[in-house]
């Protein structure tokens, strides 16, 4: 096996590890906050229909987007590596009384190359948000997600801007600056709210859960799909979220360290899309 696939393989078991144990503390204010701004974002991208649109979730959290956007879909498949967070993300579907064929959540490590990973299933959306900067590599992913749209089918990514300090916020994240003792609230869901909390590697476990510590550039979501053949990809910076701000909130606690520090930083959230041909 070639060594980039071990390393992948060794980072999808680092975040599904780390993700589980978080996955009972991501509903939190922030989490939630951040999932409703994204999902404010991804309605206004597409003509969503009830009777039709069918939604895939990847890396979906505990559902913190996917909940918003039910009134608006005819279904919604949620994709963790996570257990826990598909536990929880279908705990919840039960406790509301939403049956399992309008909206459920499945346990997948990664996309393969054919579709029998979501039961053949393809989609009118498919949505990742917050999860990005997590994949190894995300072009690879990218192109997964083209082969499970539907013909005029729409990809959105929601994740961090090469903006605003972040990979300083990365560095103290993953506590090669300062004592690690931190938890990461913004949303896998929500997700990693990382909608994306997360809580990163106790005694630097998980050092390996973030690829990319700079955020993505424009040009790099663009030129990335295009690569993988989406047509007419665009970028949007949707809203931002500052520090002080998240400070605010319930939840901004699990970044710890970070927020009693005297670092200053500032999250630029993106969306990018692109359609199927």
């Amino acid at each position: 096996m070639a060594v980039e696939h071990i390393y992948q393989d060794e980072c999808v078991k680092a975040n599904a590890e780390h993700f589980s144990e978080q996955a009972e503390s991501y509903r939190n204010e922030l989490s939630m906050e951040v999932a409703k701004r994204c999902a404010s974002y991804i309605l206004k991208k597409f003509p969503f229909d009830p009777n039709i649109t069918e939604i895939l979730d990847f890396a979906c959290g505990p559902g913190l987007i996917a909940f918003h956007l039910l009134p608006h879909a005819k279904r919604i498949v949620g994709a963790d590596a996570a257990q826990g967070m598909v536990e929880v993300f279908n705990r919840s579907v039960q406790e509301q009384g939403i049956s399992p064929e309008k909206m459920h959540c499945i346990k997948v490590d990664c996309l393969k190359g054919d579709q029998t990973d979501i039961d053949g299933a393809l989609f009118d959306v498919i949505i990742c948000v917050q999860s990005y900067h997590h994949f190894e590599d995300p072009l690879h992913v990218t192109r997964a997600f083209v082969q499970r749209l539907k013909p005029k089918g729409r990809l959105m990514v929601i994740d961090f801007a090469n903006a605003g300090n972040i990979e300083q916020f990365f560095e103290y994240f993953l506590g090669n600056k300062g004592e690690h003792e931190h938890d990461h609230g913004h949303g896998h869901g929500h997700g990693h709210g990382h909608g994306h909390g997360h809580g990163h590697g106790h005694e630097h476990k998980h050092e390996n859960i973030i690829a990319h510590k700079h955020g993505f550039s424009s040009e790099q979501m663009i030129d990335m799909f295009k690569a993988a053949d989406l047509q007419n990809p665009q970028v949007e910076c949707i809203f931002t979220m500052p520090k002080s701000e998240m400070k605010t909130y319930q939840g901004f606690e699990y970044f710890n360290k970070i927020m009693k520090s005297d670092v200053d930083f500032t999250f630029h959230y993106f969306m990018a899309y692109g359609d199927k041909g």
